[in-house]
Order: structure tokens, then sequence, then C-alpha cells
């Protein structure tokens, strides 16, 4: 009984989380786009600090739950460079993912208003398979007691980013090395992601309002290509709300406040709309956002800063 149900619980994970869940997932994907692409990394004019969190399908034990934080900014030389690291924890059922994402792009004049940007994001991570948590017949089911499988893996995502202060178009591929993640009883596969985003601005000056149409595209095998259009407002840049939807999935509504553009703060809440709408009251989500700097300094400024710093000290 206790092999058999062992045995399960590893196909399960292998085929079905690993799989499904390997890249979390956002509703207010516009909010955590560098997530989705390292190219859109050095497109802001300013030193970003970020933390988000989901918490997914609440009711389920066990449900995935997401945190992120990240630290984005941009230089300039001959062009401008983007750079950011981003740590994030994922909990799945009994899977736990870990890891850290270094974000490097440069971004070029394509015309007066139109630029490109290129990125590449390297990854190290660690799955780890709490098989202690498991829910067993047998109470105390010594096959499982202190049981830990874990593994680490190195991987590549890659992307560009064509925009202006109008319109936007990203692509990215995540997963690149597709490698064998191996743990003591069974293997699985890193499974490739492809995701696409664009989006326009409209800008009604007069009424200080912004109307931002955004649609997200993501495929990764088995799974069908999964698509979700967002509507957002925005109100003297300070206000904003935006309505998502995600094909065959979940609705859903996002809120931000921006103080004095610096500080932002959003929730958004979603519900099911498929088969498993009965087993769950929604998911939430939470992201806070400051910059910190939003003057791009060159190299030149960094050297010169640096001088002055190593002046000040032999100085004293």
């Amino acid at each position: 009984m206790r092999k058999i149900l062992y045995i399960t619980i590893l196909l399960l994970l292998s085929t079905s989380t690993l799989n499904a869940q390997q890249i979390g997932m956002y509703s207010d994907f516009m909010r955590n786009i560098f997530f989705y692409s390292p190219a859109y990394v050095g497109s802001q004019e300013a030193l970003v600090v970020s933390a988000g969190y989901r918490s997914q399908w609440v009711g389920f034990d066990d449900a995935p739950a997401d945190f992120n934080i990240n630290l984005l900014g941009s230089v300039k030389n001959q062009g401008k460079i983007g750079y950011g690291v981003g740590i994030y924890n994922q909990n799945s059922g009994l899977m736990n993912t870990t890891g850290i994402r270094l974000n490097y792009a440069h971004h070029f004049n394509l015309s007066k208003n139109i630029k490109l940007g290129l990125g590449i994001q390297p990854g190290y991570f660690q799955y780890r398979i709490r098989l202690y948590d498991a829910v067993t017949a047998d109470e105390g089911d010594d096959v499982f007691s202190g049981n830990i499988n874990s593994t680490n893996a190195f991987d590549i995502n890659m992307g560009f980013n064509i925009y202006s202060d109008r319109f936007f178009v990203m692509a990215s591929a995540q997963r690149i090395l597709g490698k064998m993640i191996k743990f003591t009883n069974f293997n699985s596969q890193l499974q490739f992601h492809f995701n696409a985003i664009a989006g326009y601005n409209f800008e009604f000056e007069k009424q200080k309002i912004k109307l931002q149409p955004n649609i997200l595209f993501k495929y990764t095998e088995p799974v069908p290509l999964q698509v979700s259009p967002m509507v957002t407002v925005k109100y003297d840049d300070k206000y904003d709300l935006s309505l998502m939807y995600r094909h065959d999935d979940a609705i859903g509504i996002i809120a931000g406040y921006t103080w004095k553009k610096r500080l932002t703060v959003a929730y958004g809440y979603d519900i099911s709309i498929n088969r498993i709408k009965k087993y769950n009251s929604g998911s939430h989500e939470v992201l806070i956002s400051f910059i910190i700097n939003n003057k791009k300094p060159t190299l030149e400024e960094l050297d010169d800063s640096l001088n002055n710093s190593i002046l000040d000290e032999y100085n004293d």
C-alpha cells in the first residue's frame, strides 16, 4: 500500500505539478512584466525595487503561492543598459521552488521615437519535494517521515521588446535549456515557455485619463495556448483600475494607487470560471513598488562618483 501511494505521488509531481507550475502566474502581468521578459529591464527611467505576492485558489490545501522581490535599474552607455536581480519563492502542493534571476538588457534607437530592447536572464533554481507533508493512510508512515527530495538547476530566458511612448510589443523564451532535473526517485524535464505581450497607451490629457489595453499570450507544452486580455484606466497618474480575463480560467479586477509618482500599491482579485470554481474562493495578489531614483546615471557619472568617494576617504 505504501509503495503504491509513494509511486502515485511521484507520478503526480513529475507530470502535473512540474509541468503546470514551473513558472508562476500573475493576473497583474503589466506590473510583473519583467517576470515575463528580461528585455523590459531598463526601459524605465528609474531605479525601482518591488515585491509581489500571489495566493492562488484560496480554499485548496497547499494551493500555489508565489513571492518575489526585485531590483531594476538602468545606465546610459552608447544607448541604454538595463540591469536587475530578482529572488522568488513558489509553493505548489508538496513542491517548493526557490530561485534567483539576473537581468541584463541593451536598448537601441530604431528611430526617433521607437526603441528596441534585447534581454537575457540567467537563473539558478532549487526544487524541493516535501514528502513529509504528504497525507497518508498510515499515520507516521516511515516512507514519508523526514523525507525531502531536492535538486538544483540552471537555465536561461531571452527576449526582445519594441516600444515607444505609445505602444510596445515584446516576446520571450523561458527555460531555453530545457534541462532534465533529477530527484532521488524520478526525473522531470523543465518545459520550454513562450510569452508575448502587446499594449497601447491612449491619452486624454484634458481629462487626465489614460486608457491602456494589453494582451498576454503564454504557451508551454502540453498546456494549450493561454490568452489574457486586460484593460486599464488611469486617472491623474495616481489611480488605476484594471479588468482582466484569462481564457477558460479566470476573470479579475486590479486596483492601484501611486503616491507622488514614487510609491505604488496594487491589489488584485480573480475568480475561477472553469471546473474548479466550486472548490475555491478566488486568488489574491498584492504588489508594492518604490522608485528610488528616477534619473538614470551615466557610466561616466558612476565613475566620477566612485572616484570622488575614494578621494574623500583618502583625504580623511
